[in-house]
């Protein structure tokens, strides 16, 4: 969060005593207790698991399920059994041996007393905020058998596509989803990293999430809206400070002035949803000055001259207007940016190229051009494709799946329309509710949520409501969430310190890595893991011939033998990595139809969309009614909504707030700490002021992850407010008039008024 305290440099300070301090801060602000030592380069790899604190304690290891970065850690167990300390795994080339704050803090998650610790039935059938379930403790197979008769029930009456999954992918899930012949699978990726999947596909041939970033090794980092310092992504943080160590340049683009910019070279407060002009106006520049990589951009990408007539109306004075940003900061930015190689504009998620505006799949698309361009594709100091194991092995060529039912194309929520992104399958969090309260194009009737939350929906009020019109809902948790309150039948699900696997290093993956789970502890409740829980539902659902011989632990054998190990290696492993370290080797061509970097793509012509980064304003303007933009954060120590139960976090951040700027609050009459009414198109919230300097007056931001209604999160119930009962959903027909190659949910393309409570 933002303060006065760190909006501006003393002039005392010199820029080498201000890293130092600021290096600190960003340390113990993102990555708990880590401090400036820890951000320093690594020493050579150790071989060896790190010392325990003493000889009473036994190691374990195990890597964070926390967030996707999956750091590698050593947890330390105590002579009565229980896990008293998380440590980061030295020898993990993510870890380094270091953990984020929530890293650190996962045992107060082990053991936090709300959890849920047996499967239980609904008995109260009115849903709601303020309702009370009345829950019943099952055993574990009445709750299966629940679930399959209801299951069974929708799939006879109204289809199988009448049942809908909403859950992260998972090959378990999946053969049961294919088994009862529905394409609903709904992920939350459309408000997360989607436009971007989308332009790589399209442009690059990789999918998924293209986040690995050599940040350490850049001599100018050109942030636009990439906050992950502040966000606690472990290595993000380690690698930044490295950089600015070693004297690279940052310079941050982004309306508030975040953790990340109090450390860079240069804050500039760009209007939000203007990006995409300020960076084809840099194209302009780089092109129009011939400063691009000409070695890399001949040999590696094709469509420059497209690309060159594309942007010949872009320039700076024009980007100007639309960004609020001087036409000369424009020029040298773009000039500084093309000639300090290696040169980086960093992404992850929710940045300018993310699911923020309508555009945004157009800044992703701006941001990969820049970054080819300067010849950083892949490069040290780059963006790189992440060399993870190359398993010959999968689910479903191992344990083949008998004859499948044929199954509708049409989803609920209409993904199939978006021919670049549809075949992901991974849903839209956005269009599923207008669909699900208007049964077009059917009736949704049933569904499995894992570890999804109403509260991270659009409209979450809404599809709140939506979610009551269903018939029946099973929901597979690990905490009593607010989703876990609209339940019918709730499985607990054992936490990560509790199961057995392994996982690929992929969010910084130089050379193949693979790390070890294991349970450090026996689980403490009644709980089981997902794939356990969907073998028990298929077998009372009449289709476990589906998971026949399935085994979670051969799966894992196989895939190893595969890379020349085994589950028996890595197990015995004395750091609980098996690594393929080798040098570094730049890629020389890409798995396009082209087998080079598309500037100008094909694939999005073909599909019906623009094949360069045309301008396109974002969607809403402040107006009368609505005057401020509006922009969403996430606090460091907070993983997104799942969190705020946790005692340590809430101790460092217990609420969220309307960030306001200081004098345009105090024109509007406003005080730190006054509570007041945040309202958009689509609902109201109340807060508390949190007023800045490090923010543009004609922005608010609220930071997510609260609002909890959920009575039995004791400590995170009734905190704070959930943002996303301010953000617009969109339906199906809007999604395609939009024509985002990603289908994006424009999370913060929408205004609000603020007025006291």
């Amino acid at each position: 969060m933002t303060s006065d305290q760190n909006s501006k440099t003393p002039k005392n300070l010199t820029r080498r005593s201000f890293l130092k301090a600021s290096s600190a801060a960003v340390a113990a602000g993102a990555a708990g207790s880590f401090a400036l030592a820890g951000c320093t380069p690594k020493e050579e790899p150790r071989t060896t698991a790190v010392e325990p604190l003493d000889s009473d304690v036994t190691q374990k290891f195990s890597f964070c399920g926390i967030c996707s970065a999956n750091c590698a850690m050593v947890a330390e167990i105590d002579d009565n059994g229980r896990a008293v300390q998380l440590k980061g795994n030295p020898d993990d080339q993510v870890a380094q041996g270091k953990l984020c704050v929530k890293g650190y803090a996962a045992l107060k998650d082990l053991y936090d007393p709300d959890r849920l610790k047996y499967p239980m039935k609904r008995t109260n059938p009115e849903k709601g905020p303020g309702v009370d379930p009345g829950w019943t403790k099952i055993s574990w197979e009445e709750a299966y058998k629940l679930t399959a008769d209801e299951f069974n029930k929708a799939r006879e009456n109204h289809g199988p596509e009448s049942i809908a999954f909403f859950s992260r992918g998972h090959p378990w899930m999946n053969r049961l989803r294919e088994a009862i012949g529905t394409p609903n699978h709904i992920q939350h990726h459309s408000t997360c990293f989607t436009t971007y999947t989308a332009i790589w596909r399209a442009c690059v041939g990789t999918g998924n999430r293209p986040f690995m970033l050599d940040v350490a090794n850049s001599n100018y980092l050109l942030s636009f809206g990439w906050d992950m310092p502040s966000k606690a992504k472990n290595m993000s943080a380690r690698d930044y400070v490295q950089a600015l160590q070693k004297g690279a340049k940052s310079v941050v683009v982004d309306p508030k002035l975040t953790v990340t910019a109090t450390l860079a070279n240069e804050w500039v407060p760009i209007k939000p949803g203007t990006d995409l002009a300020f960076m084809l106006a840099m194209i302009n520049v780089i092109l129009d000055e011939d400063l691009y990589d000409h070695e890399f951009v001949n040999n590696y990408t094709q469509g420059i001259e497209e690309l060159r007539e594309a942007v010949k109306e872009y320039t700076p004075s024009w980007a100007e207007d639309k960004t609020d940003v001087p036409a000369g900061t424009i020029y040298r930015i773009s000039r500084e940016f093309a000639t300090n190689k290696p040169a980086l504009i960093p992404n992850h998620k929710r940045d300018a190229g993310g699911p923020n505006h309508v555009n945004s799949w157009r800044a992703a698309f701006t941001i990969l051009i820049l970054n080819s361009l300067v010849g950083s594709m892949d490069r040290e100091g780059g963006q790189i494709i992440g060399r993870t194991p190359s398993f010959d092995v999968s689910f479903n060529s191992l344990f083949p799946a008998p004859d499948m039912p044929s199954m509708r194309t049409d989803r609920i929520d209409g993904f199939e329309k978006h021919p670049i992104i549809g075949p992901t399958r991974r849903g839209d969090f956005s269009t599923v509710t207008d669909a699900i309260l208007t049964e077009k194009p059917y009736p949704l009737k049933a569904a499995l949520v894992r570890k999804h939350n109403v509260l991270a929906f659009p409209d979450a009020v809404k599809s709140t409501e939506a979610l009551k019109k269903l018939d029946f809902l099973a929901v597979i948790d690990i905490w009593p969430s607010e989703m876990v309150q609209m339940a019918d039948v709730v499985f607990p699900e054992s936490y990560f310190l509790e199961t057995w696997g392994m996982g690929n290093r992929s969010y910084f993956a130089m050379y193949p890595q693979i790390a070890l789970r294991e349970p450090i502890i026996e689980p403490l409740h009644d709980t089981k893991g997902y794939g356990g829980i969907i073998e028990g539902i298929a077998q009372e659902m009449g289709l476990g011939h589906y998971f026949a011989n399935v085994s979670g632990g051969r799966l894992r054998d196989e895939q190893l033998k595969s890379v020349g190990s085994s589950w028996e290696e890595l197990t015995n492993s004395p750091n609980g990595l098996w690594s393929d370290e080798k040098p570094f080797t730049p890629r020389t061509s890409w798995p396009t139809d082209s087998g080079k970097i598309e500037l100008y793509s094909n694939k999005l012509k073909e599909a019906g969309y623009d094949p360069l980064p045309y301008w396109q304003p974002k969607r809403e303007m402040p107006s009368d009614d609505y005057p401020f933009y509006m922009i969403i954060s996430r606090p460091g120590m907070h993983k997104m909504s799942q969190t705020q139960n946790n005692y340590l976090m809430l101790q460092e951040y217990p609420e969220n707030f309307v960030i306001m700027n200081t004098d345009k609050a105090h024109d509007m009459g406003i005080s730190h700490g006054q509570e007041l009414y945040v309202e958009s198109r689509a609902g109201k919230i109340k807060l508390k002021a949190h007023l800045t300097n490090g923010i543009r007056p004609d922005c608010v931001c609220v930071e997510h992850g609260f609002g909890h209604w959920s009575q039995k999160l004791s400590l995170a119930y009734q905190r704070g407010a959930n943002e996303g009962d301010l953000i617009p959903r969109i339906n199906i027909q809007e999604m395609l008039e939009i024509k985002d190659p990603g289908a994006g949910s424009a999370m913060n393309d929408f205004c609000v008024r603020v007025y006291k409570a």
